[in-house]
């Protein structure tokens, strides 16, 4: 079985936390909309996780392959954090190896035809990967002309998973004292991220 069941991550609300800090999905599509199984195309979307509902939204270009694909299955790859892991940062108790966190979800894709939904998510994007930012601009800044004019050129999509599989790769097989002093080293390097999950 790979990956090893040691490095498996069946904790769906660590599952939920990773695909909302690196929401960058790698998207495995089929070729042909007519082949469902043959996942070999290939584009990058930032998608944003509505955990209330259970879905994710985006947008792309309307000439992207994604928007021909109603009801069509794909797959999104999420990767977390990584870095090298040297022997001293575990005092010469492992072999040089590499840290890190991914997730992969089998989900369906659902093109939105309404204009009402199709604000609805531009405007929840926004909202979301705005934040941080000041000023926060808001897509009402546009006027409805231009928002209109700009929805007409981009697909609006829900996507709705049916499988989770998280691959964490932290050391998980090594003792507990080990572990302690790779989380504490990688602190010392400010690799924050993938030490919280030690």
């Amino acid at each position: 079985m790979y990956p090893p069941t040691h490095f498996q991550e069946h904790n769906i609300k660590q599952l939920h936390a990773l695909v909302k800090q690196f929401p960058l999905a790698t998207i495995l599509m089929p070729n042909d909309k007519s082949d469902s199984s043959n996942l070999n195309n290939v584009c990058q979307m930032p998608v944003l996780f509505d955990e209330d509902r259970n879905i994710f939204i985006a947008h792309v270009a309307k000439h992207n392959p994604l928007a021909q694909l109603n009801t069509k299955p794909v797959k999104l790859l999420f990767n977390g954090d990584n870095c090298y892991l040297s022997p001293s940062y575990s005092n010469n108790k492992t072999l040089p190896s590499w840290l890190y966190s991914s997730v992969q979800v089998t989900a369906n894709i659902n093109i939105i035809e309404s204009d009402n939904e199709k604000d609805k998510i531009m405007q929840q994007l926004t909202s979301h990967f705005e934040q941080g930012f000041t000023p926060m601009w808001s897509i009402n800044d546009l006027p409805k002309n231009h928002r209109e004019a700009m929805y007409q050129q981009l697909s609006f999509i829900e996507i709705t998973p049916t499988h989770w599989q998280g691959n964490f790769k932290l050391s998980q097989n090594k003792p507990t004292e080990v572990r302690s002093i790779i989380k504490h080293n990688l602190t010392l390097i400010n690799k924050h991220t993938i030490a919280a999950l030690f």
